[in-house]
């Protein structure tokens, strides 16, 4: 069964941490153009200096594909 943690700290409110199975890390980072996910593996416990990976989602390209939707 996998397992979730999730921490938002107060001096951070603009992100959340969310465990993933004790192997991977996910920042969610709300921002002025939209989210940013940075996903960081678990290397026997530890957290990589850096995210493997980062996902970015553009709100401005979420808005004209919805208007595209509406027409």
């Amino acid at each position: 069964m996998t397992t979730y943690t999730t921490e938002q700290l107060t001096d951070q409110p603009d992100r959340i941490y969310v465990e993933v199975d004790r192997r991977f890390n996910i920042v969610i980072v709300c921002h002025e153009g939209g989210l940013a996910l940075h996903v960081y593996p678990l290397t026997q416990g530890e957290i990589w200096d850096a995210p493997f990976t980062t996902f970015e989602v553009d709100e401005a390209e979420i808005l004209a594909l919805e208007q595209e939707m509406e027409e």
